[in-house]
């Protein structure tokens, strides 16, 4: 190893020297060289002892001091290593482009050294599995290194080499001695027999099964020093996410998908050569870290579309063309944020991708990717409790029927009332929800709002309507939902007919079977239940036939125009005779025109919902009309009547 003062971090402890003496400290069974007291303990605070147990960065009196979550199996094996040896200090080196990592170390403390010139460096490079220097001053190589020339003059060096299986792990178990000397044969073999168990242990905690290189954690935590570190440069982050390799490995099995995962990170080592930070995601995704000018950065990365998009054998006589979204996140350094973001940035540039177009495709992190970032941030913290990004609240939309001017029900739409953009509608955020995985969260949420207004409704006195809710499908099938149902009603004491849940048409389509259960168990909490949409879908009518439901709703487009247009009467009056024969109640979605209403009317066709009687209204304002029809008695209205009332 070779050793230079700028390049040393310590982990857990810094040693102090005693005063006057320039003899090792020994501490917890660690010997540190006088050497390394040089390196670790600023030198106006000789007599400092600091012990440390945090997570990076931690600064003392200036200095940073940089910490690695300690390993106590790796730690074991490590120390054993030295003690079975009778040698001063050993480690456990990682090499990685022009720097060797050691996430274990015994007596010393650097977990950072560069590679050019190392002992470790050489070892590997002799491709054997066995490396030992008796004398590192009588050897060329390392007559200069300062652990050979500063005290304490350490001179004998053991290594037995360690190698992954799949290539992609170089490093060294290895030992060394302040004496010449040479290892006997079974120390030797002894630190083999260690160095094999290391190579597995490592590769467990790591590195990626299927293709041997670094996992998430391994690739975040050398990204973060490479952020740190570097001055005056750029760094470029990227995600990439290869496009149909599911469907290949349901089709191929297991082995043929790990073949093609393991080509693609020889693919891209053989692209990111030595410059390169190259991680394993797992699955199909990969990710990288490359340090680029920007003159360059696009030549690079459209190389790097050229080989992935080459294609893959995948047994022999048979290949595959895969393509990938790639995203990226561009940099400057030093940057002192976290590592995680970048990478997460490029996954969000990466997931924005919609259509490849039979070819990889980039996308960089930009300003609108940032604006559906910090939306998704703000609406999953909201959704916490987090008050300074407004709030989420409850509309609703009346559903009357006009042929005995009654109010039959509400139809519940979230708004977001933002601090800034003021009432931002759900086309702005639920879509987003969804990608984020947050939409469950968000239709409980709404849940919640919507039972807390029922109730208030009901202890005013009220005389309360059903309120439709449109979850999505993840919410539907999702496994805590109805417990989540079930809490909210015992806690607002809301019956559950007063609830409508709204299923799709086309959630009907491949979601059948388990979907009878989850709907069987919503009725049986009184819950009603819609086909939303109707028409719009796949009109399965045998799936109809053994679904139960309460309601069928005719999308606008069957509603819209209906009075002017045969076409749509004639798909109108299908959906009608539909909802006649399953005997359910049919509700007309999007009336806009009075003409309309009075051609459904004619037919026999007068629930209906849309802006001819109401927008949507906030909760107080449906306190109100709830309060007018209340008052209005059980008298017969008007159309006319109706819409003042919901004015």
């Amino acid at each position: 190893m070779h050793v230079g003062t700028s390049d040393i971090k310590t982990s857990r402890m810094v040693y102090r020297q005693r005063p006057g003496s320039a003899d090792p400290v020994v501490d917890h069974g660690f010997v540190v060289p006088p050497l390394l007291h040089r390196v670790l303990v600023p030198a106006d605070r000789p007599s400092a002892l600091v012990r440390l147990g945090a997570r990076p960065p931690v600064h003392v009196d200036g200095d940073t001091v940089l910490l690695d979550p300690p390993d106590p199996k790796l730690d074991y094996i490590t120390r054993l290593a030295v003690m079975s040896t009778g040698t001063s200090i050993g480690g456990v080196s990682v090499l990685i482009h022009s720097q060797i990592w050691l996430p274990s170390r015994f007596g010393i403390e650097a977990r950072i050294l560069p590679r050019s010139g190392s002992f470790c460096s050489c070892a590997v490079q002799s491709n054997a599995d066995w490396f030992e220097v008796r004398d590192a001053r009588a050897d060329c190589r390392f007559a200069d290194n300062p652990l050979v020339t500063a005290e304490p003059h350490y001179r004998h060096y053991a290594a037995a080499p360690l190698r992954g299986g799949g290539g992609h792990l170089l490093g060294t178990l290895w030992v060394m001695s302040i004496a010449p000397r040479a290892l006997k044969p079974e120390q030797a073999n002894q630190l083999k027999l260690m160095a094999r168990i290391v190579v597995d242990m490592l590769e467990l905690r790591y590195c990626n099964a299927a293709t041997g290189m670094f996992n998430r954690s391994v690739f975040l935590h050398h990204l973060q020093r490479l952020l740190e570190g570097r001055g005056n440069s750029a760094v470029t982050v990227g995600f990439i996410d290869l496009i149909g390799f599911r469907q290949v490995n349901d089709l191929f099995h297991r082995p043929a998908g790990d073949r093609i995962l393991r080509l693609m990170a020889r693919r891209l080592e053989e692209w990111g050569g030595d410059d390169a930070l190259l991680g394993h995601l797992g699955g199909d995704q990969f990710c990288f870290a490359l340090i680029l000018p920007q003159e360059g950065h696009d030549e690079q990365i459209a190389r790097l579309c050229k080989i992935i998009d080459q294609p893959f054998e995948i047994e022999e006589g048979h290949a595959q063309i895969l393509h990938a979204r790639i995203g990226i996140r561009r940099q400057t350094t030093p940057w002192l944020g976290d590592a995680t973001e970048l990478l997460d940035a490029a996954d969000t540039a990466a997931s924005a991708i919609r259509d490849h177009r039979g070819s990889s495709v980039v996308r960089e992190y930009d300003s609108a990717l940032i604006a559906r970032s910090r939306l998704r941030y703000e609406l999953r913290e909201l959704i916490r409790g987090t008050s300074r990004f407004g709030r989420l609240e409850v509309h609703y939309q009346p559903q009357v029927d006009a042929a005995h001017g009654r109010l039959i029900g509400l139809e519940a739409l979230v708004r977001w009332r933002h601090p800034v953009f003021g009432l931002v509608g759900p086309g702005m955020f639920v879509a987003e929800a969804e990608s984020a995985g947050q939409v469950f969260e968000l239709d409980v949420h709404v849940l919640k709002l919507v039972c807390r207004d029922l109730m208030d409704w009901r202890a005013k006195g009220l005389g309360v309507v059903p309120v439709a809710l449109n979850f999505s499908r993840a919410s539907l099938m999702h496994a805590d939902i109805l417990e989540q149902l079930a809490k909210v009603l015992e806690e607002t004491g809301v019956p559950g007919e007063l609830l409508e849940f709204e299923v799709t048409e086309s959630l009907l389509v491949g979601t059948l079977q388990s979907l009878h259960g989850r709907v069987a168990a919503l009725r049986a909490l009184g819950v009603r239940i819609a086909i939303d949409d109707f028409g719009t879908g796949c009109s399965n009518l045998e799936a109809l036939n053994s679904f139960p439901f309460d309601r069928l709703k005719a999308d606008l487009q069957f509603v819209h125009g209906v009075s002017r247009d045969s076409k749509t009467a004639g798909l109108f009056s299908l959906i009608q005779g539909i909802a006649a024969v399953f005997n359910v109640e049919l509700l007309c979605e999007g009336l806009e025109d009075g003409g309309d209403l009075e051609w459904l009317m004619q037919r026999g066709a007068s629930h209906v919902q849309g802006w001819y009687f109401s927008r949507a209204l906030p909760g107080d304002t449906i306190g109100q009309v709830l309060r007018r029809f209340q008052d209005a008695g059980d008298r017969a209205l008007s159309v006319a009547e109706v819409r003042a009332l919901l004015a």
